[in-house]
């Protein structure tokens, strides 16, 4: 450093500027953690509609299964 410089002394709204740094990078954070769980959200709400329709398509088989062997056993039994 050059002898004949005085450095500058700091100053609050120094620490402004950092106070105000620490509270725009909190708020980015804030940001994507939410914005994360909304897409987890999105993504275990669309998941469950999947799975619930999966097991109403599997009851429906499973009835017509069933209609169709009680049909079946009616046609073979004799009158």
């Amino acid at each position: 450093m050059d002898k004949n410089k005085v450095r500058r002394p700091v100053r609050s709204t120094d620490f402004l500027v950092i106070l105000s740094e620490l509270i725009f990078n909190i708020s980015q954070v804030m940001t994507t953690f939410f914005e994360s769980l909304f897409e987890l959200s999105i993504y275990h709400a669309n998941r469950e509609t999947e799975v619930n329709k999966a097991w109403e398509d599997f009851a429906t088989d499973i009835e017509t299964i069933q209609e169709d062997n009680d049909g079946n056993r009616r046609s073979q039994e004799p009158s």
